[in-house]
Formats: structure tokens, sequence, C-alpha cells
């Protein structure tokens, strides 16, 4: 981790001595498969920002060396990575993804602690940074589908949701709630980490593609107001500071949403100075909460007077004094780092109201709660210290307490890091004048409500967002689940007896289609048994056609053989009037010869004529009745017989 440490602020020296940075892209494959690769480029506004996060990081590493879990190292190791990846980025793949990267780790920094309080409000503080990044998803598809790039720019489409995303991580109002929620809840080493980056890159980012709006700057001066009003209500140190925190963070998005040179300057000057001085604030209430094991400032300024305790700022003077020397940073006392960069933020604010009248009033309203603190908290507080504390702790708020100084007595030294190289000769009469009159008309104020702000202030109900905003917005939708859980009861409901018909309806379909089956299983049977017998039937009457057939052609053809003999003996007969018989009338006895030659002498046919058949002479009209009946009996008979003699 030292080493890690060593080589970090040997990057932020390397990168103040004002180095030539070069663009680097990575996963260059990614543009072959028509996706946009990781690109690294060092913007004008880059140097500055990245020399914030690599001082102040390798300081509150140093910080938790000897008391931070190894988890939570690794965690604020990525947190960092996440920081430093989205000031580089050089278009808005790169971007989304490192954002994403610090939005996670930073939630786990929360988590970790393990009490049930801070697993709630690490939970809160990743619910509102995952709209925020889903809103930054949105601006980036709706930008790359109006421009076909996802180049870095000033985007041209879905400016609205670009504005919500740096809203909810810069903690615009009303989204300012994680900062009270997240930074009290962590363990005091991830305050620490926490503070240098989460609102930082916010501010960056807004700096860097969101255009400048009076309705912005306006927001800022807001969220000043507001900041410092709830701060004065607190009674816990880093729940104080946390409100702070608001203020300054809206002196930032005022100066910068001027679109100013004067402006962006003095607002990304002021994101380092603030990430070194109100990191310090959060070093010396971690030392109480580490020695004491408390931060609350009614229990610390409440316990009696006895030999064993002694006066904070007696028994720890080095945590006393990097609350004083950043608490002095902050209001902008001159010699401290804050007072630079606030000249310049008062500079480009000048003129525009109500936005100017606002913040000063915020000033003032700062001091009274640093007041409120370093007297209650360290001047009165009275406690016994139980640990002590690790070397690498004090020499982190010391190395804290002389950036702090060191950037307010040579504000020169950050000169090359800015983008528009503005004067910070910043001293001068009526600026010391100034500030030293806010500071005094502080002073003053807590003088005469130091006895009100020492008791335990509720918070009035216009000023909890919680009551007034998310509170009603919670129960609106714990109302609405109530009523989407009896409707889906009621359609769970509906659905269960429409199931139980439906089963019933198919129960009884099941069992009518039993009965069809059935029936037409016993149909199908007869019908079988009825084709079978047909086709028996058909085989015999096949058998039948074929014996009938045949002896039908057998009696054809006799019948045929026989007209064909009557046709030969009827043309034969045709061409002789008389048979001649020789032999066998020579064979014929006497008396029957004589009697045919009487015959023959007599008219009238003869003997011979009558036996002579002519075939020509039969016809329909010569044959009787009788004859008819004894021809189709011996027909019958006939073809009987042929029938059955042949089929036997």
């Amino acid at each position: 981790m030292l080493c890690l440490i060593t080589l970090m602020l040997f990057l932020a020296a390397y990168n103040l001595s004002g180095a030539e940075l070069r663009d680097i892209s990575a996963l260059t494959f990614l543009g072959d498969m028509g996706l946009a690769p990781l690109l690294f480029t060092a913007h004008s506004y880059a140097r500055i920002a990245v020399f914030g996060f690599l001082l102040v990081g390798a300081m509150a590493l140093l910080y938790g060396v000897e008391i931070a879990k190894p988890r939570e190292q690794v965690a604020a190791l990525f947190a960092l990575a996440g920081a430093v990846g989205v000031v580089f980025s050089g278009n808005f793949i790169t971007l989304f993804l490192f954002w994403e990267l610090l939005t996670f780790s930073t939630a786990v920094l929360i988590i970790l602690k393990g009490t049930p309080q801070a697993v709630r409000r690490g939970y809160h503080f990743l619910l509102f940074h995952f709209f925020g990044g889903l809103c930054m998803l949105l601006g980036i598809l709706q930008q790359y589908a109006a421009t076909g790039s996802f180049d870095l720019v000033v985007p041209e489409a879905g400016l609205p949701f670009f504005v919500l995303a740096v809203g909810f991580k810069t903690a615009f109002l009303p989204f300012h709630v994680w900062i009270a929620w997240g930074y009290p809840a962590a363990s005091f080493f991830a305050s620490v980490v926490l503070v240098g980056l989460t609102t930082k890159i916010g501010v960056y980012a807004f700096a860097r593609f969101v255009p400048s709006d009076t309705g912005i700057a306006l927001m800022g001066a807001s969220m000043a107001i507001l900041g410092v009003t709830c701060a004065l209500l607190q009674k816990d140190m880093r729940r104080l500071l946390s409100y702070l925190l608001i203020v300054q963070v809206g002196y930032m998005v005022a100066g910068i949403a001027t679109g100013s040179s004067l402006g962006v300057d003095g607002g990304l000057l002021h994101l380092v100075n603030h990430m070194v001085y109100k990191g310090l604030l959060f070093m010396s209430a971690g030392v109480l909460i580490f020695t004491l094991g408390t931060e609350n400032i009614q229990e610390l300024s409440n316990i009696e007077k006895k030999e064993a305790t002694s006066p904070i700022w007696k028994s720890m003077p080095l945590a006393t004094m990097g609350a004083v020397v950043g608490a002095c940073a902050c209001i902008g006392l001159p010699l401290f780092n804050g007072y630079v960069s606030k000249y310049l933020l008062k500079g480009a604010t000048y003129g525009i109201s109500p936005v100017e009248g606002m913040l000063l009033v915020a000033g003032v309203g700062t001091v009274l709660a640093f007041c409120k603190l370093i007297y209650f908290g360290f001047i009165k507080g009275r406690a016994i210290t139980k640990k002590k504390l690790p070397i690498t702790m004090q020499l982190a708020i010391v190395t804290m307490i002389f950036l702090c100084l060191l950037f307010g007595v040579r504000p020169q030294l950050l000169a090359n890091l800015l983008p528009y190289t503005s004067s910070l000769v910043v001293y001068s009469t009526k600026g010391i004048l100034t500030a030293l009159q806010f500071f005094a008309i502080g002073v003053m104020i807590f003088i005469m409500l130091g006895k009100i702000l020492a008791k335990d202030l509720p918070v009035p109900v216009w000023l909890s967002v919680e009551y007034l905003l998310y509170a009603p917005l919670g129960r609106l939708v714990l109302a609405a689940c109530r009523y989407a859980s009896i409707m889906d009861r009621y359609i769970d409901h509906f659905y269960g007896q429409s199931g139980k018909a439906v089963h019933g309806m198919a129960q009884n379909i099941h069992r009518f289609d039993g009965v069809i089956t059935e029936m037409q299983e016993k149909v199908g049977s007869s019908v079988y048994r009825i084709a079978k017998k047909m086709n028996q039937l058909n085989g015999a009457i096949s058998e039948l056609k074929n014996v009938f057939g045949s002896s039908t052609h057998k009696e054809a053809q006799v019948t045929h053989r026989l007209e064909s003999s009557m046709a030969d003996l009827h043309e034969a007969l045709s061409n002789k009037d008389t048979i001649d018989f020789p032999t066998k009338y020579d064979s014929l006895p006497e008396r029957v010869r004589q009697e045919m030659a009487s015959d023959k002498e007599k008219k009238g046919p003869s003997l011979w004529q009558k036996l002579q058949w002519q075939p020509e002479e039969i016809n329909i009209r010569n044959i009787n009745f009788s004859s008819l009946i004894v021809v189709v009996i011996m027909g019958t008979f006939l073809f009987l017989l042929a029938y059955y003699v042949d089929f036997f």
C-alpha cells in the first residue's frame, strides 16, 4: 500500500510539472466489431482534476493504512481508478464504464462497515446513483442516435438525461440526501475517501460536457443555502460536514454554470482545494471516532469536568489543529487554499442576481456552522483518550494541513493546471478585508446564538426533504404495491377458480371422449366383422360367378358349334332340291319303296319330302306353346345337368 501511495504521489507531481500527456486507445478490436473502443485523452480540464484525485486519494489511503480493513482499501483503490478513468475518458462509452465503476465501488465502501444502518444507507446510496447511471446511459444512446458518434462533447441530444445524471452525482436538490445518508454511515476511513471522489466527479462532468445555464447556477446557490441551514441543526460531526460539503459543491456548480473562464477555473480549482480541506476535516472527525468512540458534539461538550478528562484541544492537539485549519480554508480566510478559489468564484458570480447574494449568505452561514463545530466539539468538548493515533494517521493529517497552507500561500503552483490560466494574484486589500468581514459577521452571530445552537434543535419539517418528498413518495409507492398485491391476490383467485372449472370441464370431456372412444371401438369391431363377412360373401359370389361363367362358356361353345352345323346344313340343303340316298333307298323294304313311289305319284308331298328337314321354314309362327315349353324344360335340364356335372 505504501508503494501504491508513493506511485500516486509521483504521478500527481508529474502531472503538476506540466508534462505532455498523449491519447491512449484500449481494446481497439472493438472498433472492428462496430463498437467504440476505450479511449483516454488528456483534456484541458482533466489535468487539475486528476491531480486532486491522485493527491487526496494517496493521503486518504495513507490515513487508513493501519486502521482500514484490507477489503476497504481494495474498494478505495477501485473507486480511485473509476474517478481517474472518468477524468481521462475520451468518449462516452469509456466515461460510462468508469462512471459505474466509481458508483459500485463507493457503495461497497459504505456497505463494508457491516452495521445494519451502513448496509441500508449503502443500498440507498447505490439506488440513487443507479438511477443517475441509467439517465447517463439514456443520454448516451440518444446522443449516438442523433450523431452516430460516441465522442465526448457537449451533447446535441439527450441533454435532460445528462443533466439528471450529473445532478444525481453532484447532489442537486432534491437528490442531495444520499450525502447525509452515506457519508456518516460509512467507516471514518471510507468517509475520507468518499468526500474526495463522488461529488467531485459530478462537478468535473458538469464542467466537461453540460452547457452553462443560469438555472443551474441558481441550483448551485440553492444547494449552498439549504446545506448551511441543515448543517446548523446537526449534532454529529460528519453529518454536519456532509451538509457543508453540499454548500461548497453549490459554490462550484454556480461558478461553472456562469460559463465564464473565471468561473470554470474557479470551480475546478475549488474542486481540488475542497478535496484537500474537506478531507482534512473528515480526518479530524475520524480521529475523535477512533480515540473516543463518538462524534456527537453534545456528548462531548456535556461531559462533566473530572480529573480523568481533559479538553479535546489539549488531549488531541493534532486533530484540533486539523479541524481549525480545515475550517479556516472552508470559510475562505486568507493564507488558506479555500480563499484563492472562492475569490475566483466570487468574481465569476459578481452581479448575477440572486446567485451572488445567496452565496454571500451561505458564506456567513458556513462561518456560523464551523464556529459551532470547533467550539462545542474541540474547545468545549472533553473526553478520555482511549487509543493512541497510528503514525500514518498523524502523517496524513500533517500533510493535509501543510497542503492547505501551501496552496493558500503559493496558489501559483496550480496555475499551470487551470484550463484558462486565470490569474491567481488574489491577495488584495479589498479581497482580504471582505473575507475577514464575513468571518467577523459569522463569529458575532455565533456569539449571539451560541446558547441556541448548543441545544438539540429538531429539524423543521419544511427543511426535511425526506418528509416533504421521499416519505410521501414512499407511501405512494407502498400504497401502489399494496393495491397491486390485492389485485394480484384477486387475479390469483380468479385464475385458481378458472383453473378448477377448466379442469372439471377437461375431466368431463375426457370421460365423454372415453365413451366415444369405447363406442368407436365397438362399432369398429362390428364393422370389421361385417366387412369380414362381406368379404367372405364377396368371395363366394366371385367363386359362383366363376363357376357360372365357365358353364355358360361351355354351353355357348356347344351352342356355337350347333349353330355352325345347322348353318352348314342349311347351306347344303339350299343348293339341292332333294337329297339322293341311293344306297339307303335300295336298302329300304319293298313295301316302303312302293309306298314312296305311290306317294310320289300322288300330288302333295311325298313321305321323303315329309322326312326332309327344311330349317328355313321354321320360325316363331310355326312353333306352338307346347313346343316352347318342352324346349325350355329340356334346356334347363341340360344346363343344370352340365353345371352340376362340371361342378362336382
